[in-house]
């Protein structure tokens, strides 16, 4: 093997520019790397210098404002610092360290500390400004970590100018400026190593080629080629001296190739290899062409003999060998495979021969290569069926039995076998298939073998039971062939035997739920169809044929010309178009139609039908079904008329309803006209008459004139309350949004008087509620309860009423609770009631109507209200309206 240096050692005529050129790179490289190393140092002194000056500049700017009083000013010039190339950050600080003015409107009026703390780059400057070298002089130096140059100015008022410039452009632009330079000379020096290299190669390398050319056909055989170099120097001694040697070699060139001659025209492969680990051949004749590779392609090295054989054979081959080495015997024998040139396998009988020294260490090896592929594929070819054989023989799915022609005995079966009947191998092999079938079964499998045996047929199937060893049954599928002698008899009977028990029960299930299909479609009067466009088959369930009355034995109509006849001909063109509209549309139609009246009946069906895009082009499944509606449309006709009945009823009702409204305006008209008039002459006359003529009266008439008094008011409260009570019932409801602690406190207002006379003690419980209700119908529902519970109260030592209001999920619940004398619940309906008490009037003063009111407004407000009381335990009542 050549060593790394000769590998890596370059021609001449390469190496000298290639020097040339390195040795410019590298001049340019070293200038190049000085002035980077020098960089640093100019910038940082440059841009230190620069920002002194600008610090100096308005360090005279900020100090001419002695007292820095003037924060507009004095912020403005701060920011115009921002201007500067490379300014990043600029802060003025005041003597306890408050940033004054800064780039950033967020930082002024922070402290410092914290501003640094928030950006990690400049933790630096905490040092340099409260620790700086200088309270007088302007301080100017790095900041440590970073691309970052700080300055501080310091002021007699004891402020403190921060100025932080970024380094990296001006460094950048410098850097820019080195590497136009560092090209220029690069290309230059480059342009003199070509120049250099072409003169060189015109004197020396052009020769040395052709030497080189020459030398290289005198090692691939072809002696007849002469240097033919003049001249004195060393390439033309070099020739002259090749030219000799070339001479000599084609005289010893002709005696050696008699001799390979006659071992390339044998059919074997005769090869030499080294003792080091691959084995790179040293030697291998013209024969090895038979596997595509020319003997210099395997030669020198650059391929290993290890490398052409089989990975699956190496290990072996190899364990074999270093055996043979060591311990003998010279000559053996082995046998694997090689990699040919276009990329197959073959294989090899290798008969190697060891060769020794005389202390017996290993000096040679030889060997002769013969192509045995056609033997050992034969071979494996054969394996390779016997062992197919015996994996189909034992498939794990099918039974499989090979039995002589003459006898009912098996003379091999397979496992599936056994374990379909149940049985051990060797069970089976001693017992035959006849004592395992059962009648009449054994019968016709005796007559298809006979057919058989008379070479009447070479196969037959049939379907048997066989009884397993447990006793029970087992269903099967056999398939019998014939397998003859040349002479056309019988060898033997090869049978397939397949388990079909599931199947069977799988198709009796099946059958099973067709027929309950069937049942449940005639129970529903649902019939169902198919239709495929492609093979033209129709097919109708037998409900199908129940709705349409029509005999089975005819079968489907043939096309839907004939199914349109089966359709009431007002119908028939609806249905035409219904059935021929849902081509391209996979989703579900529906219509409504009846049968021919000639058919029977009237009849309703609800038809559906959609369709499905089969594998072939443009060919669809139709699928639909055919529901019995009859009884259906004719509760929809019964529905239909009794809705015209009923509307008819309501427009009766309706205007009845008219005339009643309208006798009630007329009776409120006149209660409140007519029958107050007389009231108002009592009224005005019995206080006339108590007025002048009291005097005239004696005690007891004086009695009877103020009942007569009290009788015309209570009438005339009673005939306000019929009125408020006719008006609630007729007028309008509009709903409007309804503050209700609002509304509350407008009620309240309004009995202040009374709850200042009687003492009361008033709580609310109210939470923020706005309800959708009729404002005026709710100010009377509070008023009357409000009221109610002030005057039912009065009575107690100390009268408190309590007005609350709560959300309780969808339900919005208000309520009015009093200490009052309360009821007894069995009277709860009552209470409700127009003109209903509880109480005497002598003792609670009222008209009866007030929680009727209440009661008729609620309901009209599409609310509901309900109390709960106990006598002397005060009363609650509760509004509740939908949220």
């Amino acid at each position: 093997m050549k060593s790394l240096s000769s590998r890596l050692t370059l021609p001449g005529r390469w190496l000298a520019p290639l020097m040339l050129l390195l040795f410019a790179l590298t001049a340019s490289t070293i200038n190049y790397v000085v002035q980077v190393r020098k960089v640093g140092a100019q910038v940082l002194e440059q841009e230190t210098r620069r920002l002194r000056e600008r610090l100096s500049v308005e360090q005279s700017r900020l100090s001419a404002q002695t007292s820095m009083e003037n924060q507009t000013l004095v912020r403005r010039l701060v920011g115009g610092m921002g201007l500067y190339s490379g300014m990043q950050h600029t802060y003025l600080l005041q003597p306890n360290g408050v940033v004054q003015a800064s780039l950033v409107r967020s930082d002024i009026g922070q402290a410092f500390g914290d501003v640094l703390r928030q950006r990690a780059d400049l933790a630096a400057l905490s040092t340099l400004v409260f620790n700086g070298p200088s309270d007088v002089a302007i301080s100017v130096v790095p900041l440590p970590a970073t691309q970052q140059l700080a300055g501080v100015v310091p002021f007699a008022s004891g402020r403190r100018l921060i100025a932080v410039v970024d380094l990296q452009f001006p460094q950048a632009v410098r850097f820019a400026t080195m590497r136009q330079d560092a090209v220029r000379e690069g290309l230059l020096l480059l342009g003199l190593a070509t120049l250099l290299a072409l003169v060189v190669h015109l004197v020396w390398f052009r020769r040395a080629r052709h030497l080189a050319l020459a030398l290289k056909r005198m090692g691939e055989g072809d002696l007849q080629t002469r240097a033919g170099l003049q001249g004195h120097d060393e390439l033309a001694m070099i020739g002259t001296e090749a030219d000799r040697m070339a001479q000599r070699l084609q005289a010893g060139q002709a005696r050696i190739r008699h001799l390979v001659d006659l071992v390339d025209r044998s059919p074997v492969v005769v090869v030499e290899w080294r003792n080091v680990p691959g084995w790179p051949m040293t030697y291998i004749s013209e024969s090895v062409a038979q596997w595509g590779y020319r003997p210099a392609d395997l030669m020198g090295g650059q391929v290993l003999y290890a490398d052409l054989i089989h990975p699956d054979d190496l290990a072996g081959i190899t364990a074999e060998a270093a055996r043979y080495f060591e311990h003998g015997p010279d000559e053996h024998r082995q046998e694997y495979r090689l990699r040919c040139a276009d990329g197959r396998w073959v294989w090899v009988d290798d008969r190697t021969t060891l060769t020794r020294d005389a202390q017996g260490v290993l000096t040679g090896i030889s060997g002769v290569l013969l192509d045995i592929t056609a033997q050992k594929e034969a071979q494996l070819a054969q394996q390779e069926q016997a062992e197919f054989l015996r994996l189909f023989y034992e498939l794990p799915f099918i039974g499989m039995a090979i039995s002589a022609p003459g006898s009912t005995r098996w003379i091999q079966v397979n496992s599936q076998l056994c374990a379909i009947l149940g049985y051990t191998r060797e069970e089976l092999l001693s017992m035959t298939w006849a004592e395992m079938t059962p009648q009449p079964d054994l019968d016709q499998n005796y007559a298809l073998r006979d057919e058989m045996l008379a070479n009447r047929t070479d196969n037959y199937k049939m379907r048997k039971r066989f009884v397993r060893k447990d006793g029970s049954f087992v269903h099967t599928e056999i398939d019998v062939r014939a397998v003859r002698h040349p002479d056309g008899t019988l060898k033997h009977l090869f049978a397939t035997i397949k388990d079909i028990t599931e199947r069977l029960q799988a198709e009796a299930a099946i059958n099973e739920q067709k027929e309950l299909l069937e049942l449940a479609e005639s129970m529903a009067g649902l019939g169902s169809w198919l239709y495929d466009t492609q093979t033209h088959h129709i097919w109708w369930s037998r409900q199908m044929y129940r709705n349409f009355d029509r005999d089975p034995m005819l079968g489907p109509p043939v096309d839907l010309r004939a199914y349109l006849d089966c359709i009431h001909p007002d119908d028939r063109n609806r249905v035409d178009r219904f059935m021929r509209s849902i081509p391209g549309n996979e989703q579900m139609i529906t219509a409504e139609f009846r049968r021919h009246p000639a058919m029977g009946p009237l009849r309703w069906f609800r038809g559906s039908v959609q369709s499905k895009l089969m594998t072939t082009a443009r060919a669809y499944q139709y699928s639909g079904t055919l529901l019995d509606i009859t009884q259906l449309k004719l509760a929809q006709t019964g529905l239909e008329q009794t809705n015209v009945e009923l509307e008819q009823r309501v427009t009766e009702r309706t205007a009845q309803l008219r005339r009643l409204n309208e006798e009630l305006e007329a009776f409120s008209y006149t209660v409140s006209h007519d029958l107050k008039a007389p009231l108002r002459g009592i009224d005005g006359y019995s206080q006339l008459l108590e007025e002048e003529h009291s005097q005239d009266l004696n005690e007891e008439g004086r009695q009877f004139l103020g009942r007569i008094r009290r009788g015309v008011q209570q009438m005339g409260d009673l005939i306000s309350g019929v009125l408020d009570y006719s008006r609630m019932e007729r007028r309008t409801m509009e709903h409007h949004r309804v503050d209700v602690p609002a509304l509350v406190a407008q009620v309240i207002e309004s009995f202040s008087a009374d709850i200042d006379n009687t003492r009361v003690r008033l709580s609310l419980k109210l939470e923020p509620m706005v309800l959708q209700l009729d404002r005026e119908g709710m100010a009377v529902v509070l008023r009357n309860l409000v009221g109610n519970a002030i005057k039912f109260s009065r009575a107690t030592e100390q009268p408190e009423v309590e007005i609350g209001a709560r959300t309780d999920g969808t339900r919005r619940i208000l309520w009015v609770r009093d200490n009052g004398v309360g009821f007894d619940m069995k009277y709860h309906d009552r209470i409700f009631g127009i003109f209903q008490r509880l109480q005497r009037a002598e003792d609670y003063q009222g008209t009866g109507v007030g929680l009727a009111l209440v009661a008729k407004a609620v309901q009209r407000m599409g609310g509901r209200v309900w109390a709960e009381s106990q006598p002397g335990q005060g009363s609650v009542f509760y509004l509740e309206f939908p949220a």
